[in-house]
């Protein structure tokens, strides 16, 4: 396996060293919490009702973007699937 050297500032390091268990390398710590965030993407999502509304108003415009561009990009695939499938005449 191999190791990386990586610095991270003093209280990270000290935030990490409160989370990490019993006989828990930092590496198990970081990968724990990078996948519990992973699995639950609404843990937080209670936060929102304490944001501005200016502040929500942008996540929504952001959020109805991404989706438009998304389906954007699977309009354009289906099409480019259906010219490569059609029979050459």
């Amino acid at each position: 396996m191999t190791s990386k050297i990586i610095s991270i500032r003093k209280d990270i390091y000290d935030h990490l060293k409160r989370l990490k268990k019993h006989n828990e390398s930092f590496s198990e710590v970081i990968e724990r919490l990078l996948t519990e965030r992973k699995k639950d993407p609404l843990k937080h999502f209670g936060i929102a009702k304490d944001l501005p509304e200016e502040v929500n108003n942008e996540f929504e415009k952001g959020i109805f973007y991404a989706r438009a561009k998304n389906l954007e990009y699977l309009k354009k695939k289906l099409n480019s699937l259906e010219k490569n499938s059609e029979p050459n005449l």
